[in-house]
């Protein structure tokens, strides 16, 4: 197999994985508070990598940016709590498809985090992402639900993680970005869920420790996929999981997509895997802005 295709198979797998972690999540969210859910969900992804951390030793731990670190981790507390509250409040593809609006929100927020410059055909293919984004929301039968903020909000909030990981990437190792961010989700998101505990019975625990195991699962096959092949070529894959959470939603929850839903969906995709391709054109100057 050759590695564009090793490339894809990881992003179908981190596919499925996505879309096991969005049912677990909802399965869950009727009895667990989202705050509880997502505790759960980052102390078992650091019980998950911690043997990968401890493996490097004291170095992993070693940091000068700690301020940064705490910084990206409470971001991304936030995020995953209001992606958590929007999927069991949304239909899973309408949540799905919003957040897939995080790569623009990412091209956006380069421009004042990161000072990178913003050409005429990039602010075109982000305009045209964010189109996609108000059908969704304007045009849905059922009308605009706040919930539909919360998933963008978690969009946004992931984009800024994702750029801030990019700052800390400058100077520190993969690992030390790894071990802080467990560390600090950990730690950060303890006292909410201390809050609002309730001891789970044996299905919501199960519901909790797969979440978990997804979440992490999702992660490690994007990076897999994203190392061994080009990004032009397994980017269009990780669509996909629209798909697979669209046909999970009908089969078990008899969620029918709607035609607003669909439509925005194929604005986004097409808007962010442009943006991905005139990135990739770019080479090593577009990886230097």
């Amino acid at each position: 197999m050759s590695d564009n295709l090793r490339g894809a198979a990881w992003i179908l797998a981190s596919g499925v994985a996505a879309t096991c972690m969005m049912l677990a999540v909802r399965g869950a969210s009727g009895a667990v508070h989202p705050f509880q859910i997502a505790f759960c969900r980052f102390l078992v992804g650091f019980l998950l990598v911690l043997p990968i951390i401890l493996s490097a030793g004291r170095a992993a731990m070693v940091t000068e940016r700690l301020p940064l670190h705490v910084l990206r981790g409470t971001v991304g507390i936030i995020s995953i709590v209001m992606s958590f509250y929007a999927m069991a409040l949304l239909p899973l593809v309408t949540a799905a498809v919003l957040f897939f609006t995080s790569p623009l929100f990412v091209t956006l927020l380069a421009i004042p985090m990161l000072r990178e410059p913003m050409d005429v055909r990039r602010v075109g293919a982000t305009l045209c992402g964010f189109l996609g984004t108000a059908v969704v929301l304007g045009f849905d039968p059922e009308g605009f639900r706040p919930a539909m903020l919360l998933a963008l909000g978690a969009a946004m909030l992931l984009a800024v993680s994702l750029i801030l990981g990019k700052k800390l990437a400058v100077t520190e190792r993969p690992r030390t970005i790894l071990f802080y961010f467990m560390a600090v989700t950990v730690v950060g998101s303890a006292a909410p869920a201390a809050y609002v505990w309730e001891t789970p019975n044996a299905q919501e625990i199960l519901l909790l420790g797969l979440v978990g195991v997804f979440a992490t699962a999702r992660a490690y096959c994007d990076i897999r996929g994203f190392a061994v092949a080009d990004a032009t070529f397994v980017a269009p894959f990780s669509y996909l999981r629209i798909i697979l959470v669209g046909i999970a939603g009908y089969v078990l929850f008899a969620e029918v997509p709607t035609g607003s839903a669909l439509l925005g969906a194929g604005i986004i995709v097409v808007s962010t895997l442009y943006i991905a391709e005139r990135e990739a054109r770019r080479g090593p100057a577009g990886a230097q802005m």
